[in-house]
């Protein structure tokens, strides 16, 4: 499994191309922006999928270019689909050049287990920065995408539509107990892994505390 990482919009989100070498079987997470950047990415795979960690427009606004050029289904929680059209701050989707976005063709669900040729996911409901937050992990390679729950040093807000500090809190307990070299993917910053979170992050050691 190999792991291309474009950061996309003026918000620099990561979204990840992530495919077989062998196969060129791939699957595009969070396409946020810069639809025809990433599409020129994807001119050598074999595209199975859009998948999204959750439903925030600079995660989801090139889901709706993608999927016309490509013809390949949706997956996201239907928790989140409350924000397809929820622009959070005014011109949004006309700064990230956003896209309408359809709604999912699949709900992905915690212990859902995706299978995209030889990528395999397992889905781990994460709530807390949104509703419909999930992780998709590769127990094989032991790497993670997050989204916004967890990044390098921080997690995700929680004063956004739907976001709950609770819910987050919990949600980062469960990731804690993933092994500590699992490679930790998040929606903005750079990679990590479970082990330096979890030794480091102040949210984590509980220096920090999330209020709700």
């Amino acid at each position: 499994m190999k792991v291309k990482t474009l950061t996309v919009g003026p918000l620099a989100e990561n979204c990840f191309i992530v495919f077989d070498g062998n196969s060129k079987d791939a699957v595009v997470i969070d396409p946020g922006a810069d639809g025809e950047f990433i599409l020129n990415e994807l001119k050598d795979l074999n595209v199975k999928a859009i998948l999204a960690t959750h439903g925030h427009l600079d995660h989801i606004g090139q889901v709706g270019y993608l999927k016309e050029k490509l013809n390949v289904p949706f997956y996201m929680n239907k928790k989140d689909e409350f924000l397809i059209n929820n622009e959070i701050f005014p011109n949004f989707a006309y700064i990230i050049k956003a896209v309408k976005c359809p709604s999912p063709d699949f709900d992905v669900k915690d212990g859902d287990v995706l299978k995209f040729g030889n990528l395999e996911f397992q889905v781990i409901e994460t709530p807390g920065h949104t509703p419909g937050s999930v992780c998709f992990f590769n127990e094989k390679e032991k790497i993670i995408f997050v989204g916004d729950t967890l990044f390098k040093g921080s997690v995700g807000r929680t004063d956004l539509p739907g976001g709950n500090g609770k819910m987050l809190e919990e949600s980062l307990k469960k990731l804690m107990e993933l092994p500590e070299d699992t490679v930790v993917y998040s929606g903005h910053g750079p990679k990590t892994t479970i082990g330096i979170e979890k030794r480091t992050n102040p949210f984590i050691t509980g220096v920090f505390r999330l209020k709700w």
